[in-house]
């Protein structure tokens, strides 16, 4: 593994800029209480479920998914962010340092150490999906550490950012699968995409949406805000490019894994897919990608529009598409914060945010009881409060 240039990171970090003034959505002062309330409901509920245990304290069968409990541990930051109260903190970095000792050590296709999360457990598939999430949300923690601890998370992200790009020499879990020398594709129509890891018993190289994004897009432009590292940032730039490419004409992302495009996923997908866009137009300065992101996104955004229901919602009511649905606010809260008003989005953002004023809403939604849906109505109610909380690196 390439080592980690701890002091150089230090410094980037010590001497970072604040990202760039957002504009407010939510201006109302009751109107910030009320949802600042509501968030601070999911905050106690993550800390009531022991989050840095590593197995949420509810009836869920992914009460040990790594993404939900990062995902979760993102918005306890953000509360921290937004209340300056220690509590949020501890809870959540108690978390992410449960996820560096999860991580597995293996060795690239060069011999060098890298590191790799499983997606339920250490044993978990190696699926860079889930992993990606959690190492954005690990990227987004350094910024309260010192010591032994910002050295730790460091060394585990450096090491997740070799094993996508190198690979590994075998298959790690010691399945047959064979190994792989990197999992970001660079040549061809497909160059820029990035691969699920391994799936249903085969190694997966093929371009996988999900894993574009929040490994190729939202991942490595988080590690080169941390490191300042040109390469990940030019990574993050072509999976954004490869992304864009990706969208159909009505607006829609397809959702394409192992070579085959899976119908069942299309807000997932959105949400998922704005968050690694989101993420490189935050930290590229290449005005020429932002402005394709701008560009192609109206019909994605408009395609976001034409399907939210009157009551203010996306999707079937806590099917596993919903339960990720909630992902979808950070395009509607990029577009109206850093890039134009517009009043249709505004709308939309609006009448999503007063659905969950009501407690029987929030029931009706499985806020507070499913653990994937809590996660990602806490980050989206945060970055209304504080467009940018949930993506701050410095």
């Amino acid at each position: 593994m390439r080592s980690v240039k701890i002091g150089l990171v230090v410094a980037l970090l010590a001497g970072a800029l604040p990202l760039p003034a957002q504009k407010a959505i939510v201006v109302d002062p009751n109107e910030r209480a009320q949802w600042l309330g509501v968030l601070r409901e999911i905050g106690e509920w993550a800390i009531a479920a022991e989050i840095g245990s590593g197995t949420l304290a509810v009836q869920d069968r992914r009460r040990t998914s790594i993404f939900t409990n990062s995902n979760l541990a993102r918005v306890l930051l953000a509360l921290y962010d937004l209340t300056q109260e220690e509590r949020y903190k501890t809870h959540a970095l108690a978390w992410f340092d449960h996820l560096v000792t999860l991580q597995q050590i293996t060795l690239s296709s060069r011999g060098d150490t890298v590191g790799y999360w499983g997606d339920m457990s250490p044993a978990g598939n190696i699926y860079l999906g889930d992993a990606g999430t959690s190492a954005s949300a690990l990227a987004g923690a350094v910024r309260y550490t010192k010591d032994e601890q910002r050295c730790a998370y460091l060394n585990a992200l450096q090491r997740y950012a070799d094993f996508v790009r190198f690979g590994c020499q075998n298959d790690p879990q010691e399945k047959n699968r064979g190994g792989s020398p990197g999992w970001i594709l660079t040549d061809g129509d497909d160059a820029g995409a990035v691969g699920c890891g391994y799936y249903r018993g085969e190694l997966s190289t093929a371009p996988y949406t999900i894993a574009t994004s929040v490994t190729g897009a939202a991942f490595f432009s988080a590690w080169y805000e941390l490191t300042g590292d040109k390469e990940c940032l030019a990574i993050a730039e072509q999976a954004a490019r490869w992304l864009l490419k990706s969208r159909k004409s009505d607006g829609e992302i397809p959702y394409l894994l192992h070579n085959r495009v899976l119908m069942q996923w299309p807000l997932d997908t959105m949400g998922y897919v704005g968050e690694g866009l989101v993420s490189v137009y935050r930290r590229s300065e290449n005005s020429e990608l932002r402005d394709a992101i701008v560009r192609v996104m109206q019909r994605s955004l408009q395609w976001l529009l034409n399907r939210q229901e009157r009551r203010g919602v996306w999707g079937r009511m806590r099917s596993e598409d919903q339960q990720r649905s909630q992902g979808v606010l950070t395009l509607l809260v990029w577009h109206e914060s850093a890039v134009a008003a517009d009043p249709r989005i505004a709308k939309a953002l609006f009448r999503n945010l007063r659905y969950f004023l009501d407690k029987d809403n929030r029931k009706a939604f499985g806020v507070n009881e499913l653990p994937i849906t809590t996660g990602f109505v806490g980050l989206g109610i945060a970055e209304a409060l504080e467009p940018g909380v949930t993506y701050r690196i410095k």
